[in-house]
């Protein structure tokens, strides 16, 4: 009998002595599931219109817009090391011009120029004025949106750059005023259209230059892979002078250059480059190749 409670009181004891389960649910928790939600950029490219408000607020990622329908944004690193940034540190990008043409395909296009001035405080004796400039060669950077229409009637840009070049002397430019620069469409070819920019005359001491840049502006295929938008394709400088440079007479020179295109079919343009300079006539021809994506001299 005695022998039989001890055995009872044995089990009894390690029944109240059992070790709960210890519960995983806590500490190895069901892991997280990833998500895999798409953000769909298919109509990052479209816009419904070509109004200051709608292009720049989407370009520059919903800038603050002021009254004079300017963005101003805050620039990256990359982009303070080479973006004229303004006083209150930030960015002021505006829609200076917009042309529009006919491509070699057809399709209505739109050339939208965007000009990012640099604000200046306190440059003089007074601390308080706000003004546009930079240095004497410094021109004001051009930023460009090219766009096509679509059959529904929308726009849809196919190459975009904040900054591609600059126009002008002190950071100041005005269309149609020669003597900063000229911004226009030029007829490179049936139907073909490329974008002008005509830097005003300047230089420094007694040297002086002016010059004007072709850009590419339309999409097309050569060999079966695209061109490349934007690239320079021709650069002619228009006018040079040394007359004024203090060098001895029997060196000095002016030289007026005139571009003339020559139609050659459905092809570019050929280019006939005439100088003049002394009273004598030169002229150097070019003609546009696929392989250089630019105009060669023949």
């Amino acid at each position: 009998m005695r022998q039989l409670l001890i055995i009872i009181f044995a089990k009894l004891l390690l029944s109240s002595c059992t070790i709960p389960k210890k519960d995983t649910s806590q500490v190895n928790p069901p892991l997280k599931q990833k998500d895999t939600t798409v953000i769909s950029n298919e109509n990052e490219e479209i816009f419904n219109n070509l109004n200051s408000q709608d292009v720049l607020n989407k370009l520059f990622d919903s800038p603050i817009m002021d009254s004079n329908e300017t963005a101003i944004w805050k620039p990256n690193y990359y982009e303070r090391m080479t973006f004229p940034v303004s006083y209150d540190g930030k960015c002021h990008s505006n829609i200076d011009t917009i042309m529009y043409f006919t491509d070699g395909s057809n399709r209505k296009c739109a050339c939208v120029i965007i000009t990012n001035f640099n604000y200046r405080k306190g440059t003089f004796d007074d601390s308080t004025k706000v003004e546009i400039g930079d240095c004497h060669f410094c021109g004001v950077p051009l930023g460009i949106a090219l766009f096509s229409q679509t059959n529904s009637m929308q726009w849809e840009l196919y190459k975009f750059e904040k900054i591609f070049t600059t126009l002008g002397y002190f950071g100041v430019y005005k269309t149609g005023r020669e003597s900063a620069g000229k911004i226009s469409l030029k007829k490179i070819g049936n139907n073909w259209t490329c974008l002008s920019l005509l830097q005003g005359v300047g230089g420094n001491g007694g040297y002086l230059e002016g010059y004007e840049n072709l850009y590419s502006i339309e999409q097309f295929q050569i060999g079966g892979f695209p061109n490349n938008v934007l690239s320079c394709i021709f650069s002619n400088t228009y006018y040079s002078s040394n007359i004024d440079a203090g060098i001895p007479e029997k060196d000095r020179e002016e030289v007026k250059t005139e571009l003339r295109t020559i139609e050659k079919g459905k092809d570019y343009f050929d280019i006939d480059l005439i100088s003049i300079s002394k009273g004598k006539s030169t002229t150097k021809h070019y003609h546009y190749s696929d392989e250089y994506n630019q105009f060669v001299e023949k």
